[in-house]
């Protein structure tokens, strides 16, 4: 009987180191990668393909946050002896999606700029302020022959006066392709 146990015994350490060494373990217990694919590799988030040309949420924020920096590191807003009173408008969605939700992005927009501590930010409402900062998004869509598509996104930005005069504006653009 105890022959017959250590006899049992041996052969499921045999089978389990076997199975340990072909399920990818090698004797120093790293693992040892098998399969068709042999090599693996990471591309930067910027040089992806996208497989949707519908901008995310998350891409659309970030967008915004980059482009109202921008605006804040202009002269408009650099040197200022005292923080200017901004009202910001609503933004005007001019893109063949309309799932985008602009709302979460100007109040992004704002959250920048009271932040960023180089600006007040004001209701709507507000009879007296410095600026008033209009924003925009646009799209033009593109196809290529091969069926391929490029959507480009264009933000802007523009900061006018009390009396309606230009001080300043600012653009991105943003390109989301499509391999078919």
């Amino acid at each position: 009987m105890k022959k017959i146990l250590r006899l049992s015994f041996a052969f499921v350490v045999l089978i389990f180191a076997s199975a340990c060494t072909q399920s990818g373990y090698n004797a120093s217990n790293s693992p040892a990668y098998q399969g068709r694919n042999t090599s693996i590799s990471i591309v930067d988030s910027s040089e992806r393909i996208k497989l949707d040309t519908k901008i995310s949420l998350s891409d659309i924020i970030a967008f915004a946050e980059n482009l109202t920096n921008k605006m804040l590191q202009s002269p408009a807003f650099i040197n200022q002896k005292r923080l200017p009173r901004i009202v910001v408008a609503d933004i005007r969605q001019n893109t063949h999606d309309e799932n985008l939700r602009v709302q979460d992005i100007h109040d992004r927009i704002i959250e920048v700029l009271f932040n960023s501590g180089q600006v007040r930010v004001l209701d709507t409402t507000a009879t007296s302020f410095d600026y008033i900062m209009q924003s925009e998004i646009t799209d033009i869509i593109t196809r290529a022959p091969d069926g391929q598509k490029l959507v480009d996104y264009t933000m802007k930005i523009k900061i006018f006066d009390l009396n309606g005069e230009l001080k300043g504006q600012w653009s991105d653009d943003l390109s989301l392709f499509k391999n078919r």
